[in-house]
């Protein structure tokens, strides 16, 4: 669409550990194996398991659920964080990613830091989130840069604005295609967990159509089967443990790999707990681990 969606894509990074992703959602072995520091609540146990837990239901279950991860880049460890928090306030719901770079890289990042939320409005008898707003904040030292995505699905239209500095520098006004939802990626995350684009079983594939973008405007999810998994988890070296292994596609582009393959484990419960970017930027593995755990309703 224009110039910042490279920008956009790239930082998905950061969503794709509250993933994703990213996002995305589904990843990981037992806890104390991947961080050995996780804090659980009465609720989200070591496993990244909810003792009420259900595959599908209202998704304003999830409100007050907040998940935080420490990631490492190269040989420096917590080289950043990152936090995704869905909630609800005056009877309206939001989800929220926040993340930051610390210590030695975040002084050579110029302690960047990326802040996402997403307005929601709630569909189909509670069973899905639909963004009408999402809004992007990069800081890079003293240098802001500001996205704004408004989606208006009675006119079918979406609205985008880039701002640096507080300055208007870009916009646009494009059609939404009938029949088409766009969710960005913290829309994804929740949806994709609550059965929205299918229900989640190994060999499972989903499309999710996403807020367009210069280079992006779709991402397929990928449940391994248990044989591949296996074989995964063997090469990997990791304990065998009740979980799926998740495989996320965006573009090529988006994190300067060669095949854009974002892989991921989750837990039966769909928590995320670990990822790993291979050759990310050409420079090496970006890994992130959930490192605490506050449970939304879920029930």
């Amino acid at each position: 669409m224009t110039r910042s969606g490279a920008r956009y894509s790239k930082y998905l990074i950061f969503l794709a550990l509250g993933l994703s992703l990213l996002l995305l959602s589904a990843f990981y072995p037992v806890l104390n194996e991947i961080s050995g520091s996780i804090k659980t609540s009465a609720f989200i146990n070591a496993r990244g398991e909810y003792p009420s837990f259900a595959p599908k239901g209202d998704i304003r279950r999830f409100a007050g659920e907040t998940l935080t991860y420490d990631i490492d880049f190269l040989f420096f460890e917590k080289a950043a964080t990152a936090k995704v928090h869905f909630y609800e306030y005056q009877g309206k719901y939001f989800a929220t990613l926040s993340a930051e770079t610390k210590g030695v890289v975040g002084f050579f990042t110029n302690y960047r830091k990326h802040y996402y939320k997403s307005s929601f409005d709630i569909i189909d008898q509670g069973r899905r989130v639909q963004t009408h707003k999402f809004e992007r904040d990069v800081v890079v030292g003293k240098e802001k840069e500001r996205t704004i995505h408004f989606l208006d699905y009675i006119s079918r239209t979406h609205h985008w604005f880039l701002f640096n500095g507080g300055d208007l520098k870009d916009r646009s006004t494009d059609p939404i295609p009938e029949g088409v939802i766009y969710d960005d990626v913290l829309a994804s995350f929740y949806n994709l967990r609550n059965g929205v684009y299918g229900d989640l079983e190994k060999g499972g594939t989903y499309k999710i159509d996403t807020v367009p973008e210069k280079s992006m405007k779709s991402i397929t999810a990928y449940i391994n089967t248990e044989q591949e998994q296996e074989q995964f988890r063997i090469s990997e070296n990791r304990a065998k443990n009740n979980e799926l292994l998740l495989k996320i596609t965006v573009p090529k582009d988006v994190f300067k790999t060669e095949t854009g393959e974002l892989v991921f484990w989750t837990s039966r419960h769909y928590i995320p707990l670990e990822t790993t970017i291979k050759d990310y930027l050409l420079l090496g593995d970006l890994h992130g681990k959930l490192t605490s755990g506050i449970p939304g309703k879920l029930k």
